[in-house]
C-alpha cells in the first residue's frame, strides 16, 4: 500500500477545513494552491467565500460542477490564461457569465449545462469576448435561443455544441452550420421542440466533418426526413454516431 506524503496529508486536511485558514491559503505558493484546488473541486468544497483565495492568474482549467458557487464566485475569477471552465449551478446567471467572459478572454471550453438562469445575454457576452471558444455546452439553459447561437456562430469557430433543452430554432442552426461548417464535429440538440426537418437537412448537408449528431425528443422532426438523411449521410467516412427519436 502506498503511504501518503506529509504534504499530501496536510493538503487533504486543509481541503476539509479550508474556510478556517483563508488568509493562510492566499499566501501559498502557486504549486500548493493548485494541489489544494484540485482536492477541493473534486470534493465540491469550493465556494463563493473561498474561491478568491484559491485562484491565481496562471490557472488554465477549472471544474466547478460539483461546487456550490454563484455569480459572486465568477466575479472573483480573474485568470487571463483560463482555457476551460465547467459549471453546473442554478445560482449562476448571465451577470456572472458576463463577468467571467470579460476577465477570461482565452476560454476555449465552457460548460454551462444546467445553469438554467443563463440567458441569451450571457452567452452573447461569451461569444464577443472569447473568440477562441471551440466547445460550448448550454444543455438545459431553457431560455437560450437563436440570438445567442448566432452570436457564437458569428464570432467563434465551434468544434462541439451541446444545445439540448434550449429554445433554438431552424434559423439558429442554419446560421451555426453556415458559419462553422468546416469546424463542427459534434452537435447535440435533443429536447429542442422548435426544430424541424430543416435542421436535419441543413446539418447533414453543410457539415462534412460532423461525426456525432444527437436530435432525439424533437417532436417536429419526421421519420421520413431521418430515413432519407440516413441513407445519404450516415456510414463509413460520414457521420458515425446519430441519436434520434421516431414519433
Amino acid at each position: 500500500m502506498m503511504v501518503k506524503s506529509l504534504l499530501d496529508i496536510c493538503a487533504d486536511c486543509l481541503a476539509i477545513y479550508a474556510d478556517n485558514y483563508l488568509s493562510d491559503i492566499r499566501t501559498l505558493p502557486v504549486g500548493l494552491k493548485d494541489k489544494l484546488l484540485h482536492r477541493m473541486t473534486s470534493r465540491g468544497t469550493v465556494t463563493d467565500m473561498n474561491i478568491g483565495q484559491l485562484l491565481h492568474p496562471g490557472i488554465q482549467q477549472l471544474d466547478l460542477r460539483g461546487c456550490q458557487v454563484s455569480d459572486l464566485a465568477l466575479r472573483q475569477i480573474s485568470c487571463p490564461q483560463l482555457k476551460m471552465i465547467m459549471l453546473a449551478s442554478r445560482r449562476i446567471t448571465s451577470e456572472g457569465v458576463m463577468s467571467l467572459a470579460s476577465s477570461c478572454p482565452c476560454l476555449q471550453v465552457v460548460d454551462l449545462g444546467e445553469c438554467d438562469e443563463v440567458t441569451n445575454e450571457g452567452v452573447e457576452a461569451l461569444a464577443h469576448s472569447c473568440r477562441d471558444l471551440q466547445v460550448v455546452s448550454l444543455r438545459s439553459c431553457y431560455t437560450v435561443g437563436d440570438t445567442a447561437l448566432l452570436a457564437l456562430a458569428d464570432n467563434c469557430r465551434l468544434h462541439t455544441a451541446h444545445l439540448s433543452g434550449t429554445q433554438i430554432t431552424d434559423k439558429g442552426i442554419t446560421g451555426l452550420v453556415g458559419r462553422c461548417s468546416n469546424t463542427l464535429h459534434e452537435l447535440q440538440v435533443a429536447r429542442c421542440p422548435n426544430l424541424t426537418d430543416e435542421t436535419v437537412r441543413s446539418v447533414f448537408t453543410n457539415c462534412p466533418h460532423l461525426r456525432r449528431f444527437v436530435f432525439n425528443d424533437c417532436p417536429q422532426i419526421t421519420e421520413q426526413c431521418w430515413l432519407s438523411s440516413m441513407q445519404n449521410f450516415v456510414g463509413q467516412g460520414k457521420v458515425q454516431d446519430v441519436t434520434w427519436t421516431i414519433y
